[in-house]
């Protein structure tokens, strides 16, 4: 038997363990390093390549994350930069974008990757949680846990002091500094204080029901779900910084919400290449427009095409004059997914676009179902807003339909109609409007169909917006009229 020295270490599954815990992970990191330029450097698509890291990659350092030491400086960083670097390069953003982007899972609108650095965190709190629950190994690991605590404090702890140091509280018993030696429990500790100080985590460690609680988001969690809120609670964090910003993180205050409005995301479906390379830039706001730059100096912002003050995204896509034709070709490309998908009964006649017989004025709404028999009127109009910050924008345009055609409802309730007035939205980058479910309930589309057009809805908004685009910046035709 080979005696050690304090400085040694044998391997145990992988990690260096001894008296001090060595570095580990250094052949893994190097090989994960490998592995990413590979998936950069192959013919897959871009989601493909995000999903590869996904499943191959970062799994390969979950074991040493949570039961080793692997430095973050000398492996987890530079890993990082290498992944955000090519992270961009695969949603055609350019470095000045955002790079919550990546962090986001699929369903938010981003990459689903988690920075190895903060992995190396949770992977610490996930070891601890599954320890302390254990059903052999629990009251061992709490009492070396309360031997921790009383070497820093030196005295026995109290409960609560108990969760005071794994929360990292520097006043009170812990205001006088003594040198720790590194072992699980002071890595606990500085991986809860950066969770929760740099990555903006609600994490918190609490005394309960006689035991130690780690509570994520104010939940109470154990070790079959510890792992997934805590990612779920990086994502989370990672939205709402992206969300903070003024700029570039508008239209994700909106598109993030519906998992419809990211759709391809994970597989690409119903998207182009073109579409893809576009459709990231432009809700981060940093395409090559006028009124998108931001240098320092001053320079022109007003639209190259019609003169208006400030050449943004939304003013491109939604209001630029030049573009009125691309502009209502969206439109009635939603418009026709809606109508395809309505299975009308032989009493119902059905207008669209044209003045209702009947009425008054000249109004023209996208779609009247109108069933004389039953007595039942529908009335649907598509508009398609842009994703400005927050729902308030929706609420706008539902609340500007319900005016216009208020007349309308008006006349065919008072003559006895079942009537229902709705506005149906979709934003042009893919926003998607919850309130959009009760149009298509009143439709009576099937739940299974709904889920298909809602992906094909967000799929033809972002290629004509595409369209619209590349035309303005480079004067060609992008469709056939």
């Amino acid at each position: 038997m080979v005696t050690l020295d304090s400085n040694d270490h044998y391997e145990h599954l992988g990690v260096p363990t001894g008296y001090y815990q060595g570095s580990s992970a250094e052949k893994t990191i190097n090989k994960m390093h490998q592995c990413l330029d590979k998936i950069h450097n192959s013919l897959l698509a871009p989601w493909q390549k995000a999903d590869a890291v996904k499943t191959f990659i970062l799994p390969c350092i979950g074991f040493h994350l949570k039961n080793g030491y692997v430095e973050k400086k000398k492996h987890l960083i530079p890993f990082d930069k290498k992944l955000k670097k090519y992270g961009k390069m695969w949603l055609n953003l350019p470095s000045q974008a955002s790079p919550e982007v990546l962090y986001l899972p699929n369903e938010m609108g981003g990459l689903g990757f988690i920075q190895t650095k903060t992995l190396a965190d949770v992977m610490q709190l996930v070891h601890a949680v599954q320890l302390l629950e254990s059903t052999d190994l629990g009251p061992m690991t709490a009492q070396l846990l309360r031997t921790a605590v009383q070497k820093k404090i030196k005295r026995a702890p109290t409960d609560s002091e108990v969760a005071d140091y794994l929360n990292q509280k520097l006043d009170g018993a812990f205001e006088t500094y003594y040198a720790d030696t590194r072992n699980m429990w002071t890595r606990v500790r500085q991986a809860t204080g950066r969770l929760v100080k740099t990555d903006k985590l609600d994490v918190k460690w609490t005394w309960a029901n006689d035991k130690i609680q780690l509570l994520v988001l104010g939940c109470g969690v154990t070790k079959k779900t510890c792992e997934k809120m805590l990612k779920g609670a990086v994502h989370q964090a990672q939205l709402v910084h992206l969300t903070a910003k003024k700029s570039q993180g508008k239209v994700y205050n909106i598109t993030a919400r519906q998992p419809c409005s990211n759709h391809f995301m994970r597989d690409g479906r119903f998207l182009r290449f073109a579409d893809w390379r576009f459709v990231h830039r432009a809700r981060l706001d940093v395409v090559p427009l006028n009124g998108c730059k931001r240098a320092r100096d001053h320079h022109d912002k007003t639209c190259r095409r019609c003169g208006a003050t400030i050449e943004s995204v939304a003013h491109v896509l939604n209001h630029c004059p030049v573009h009125n034709q691309a502009i209502t070709l969206r439109h009635n490309a939603i418009v026709d997914r809606l109508i395809n998908a309505i299975k009308l009964p032989d009493t119902t006649t059905k207008y669209v676009n044209v003045k209702i017989p009947g009425t008054d004025g000249q109004l023209r709404p996208d779609l009247a179902l109108i069933d004389h028999v039953k007595k039942r009127v529908t009335i649907v109009d598509v508009t398609m807003s842009f994703e400005n910050y927050d729902l308030s924008v929706y609420e706008s345009a539902r609340d500007g339909k319900l005016r216009k055609y208020a007349d309308i409802f008006n006349k065919f309730n008072a003559d006895g109609y079942d009537t229902f007035l709705g506005a149906f939205i979709v934003g042009p980058l893919g926003g998607w409007d919850q309130g959009n479910e009760v149009v298509l309930r009143r439709l009576a589309i099937s739940v299974k169909y709904a889920g298909l057009m809602k992906k094909l809805m967000v799929a033809d908004a972002v290629r004509w917006s595409k369209d619209i685009y590349i035309e303005h910046v480079c004067g060609q035709r992008q469709y056939q009229a």
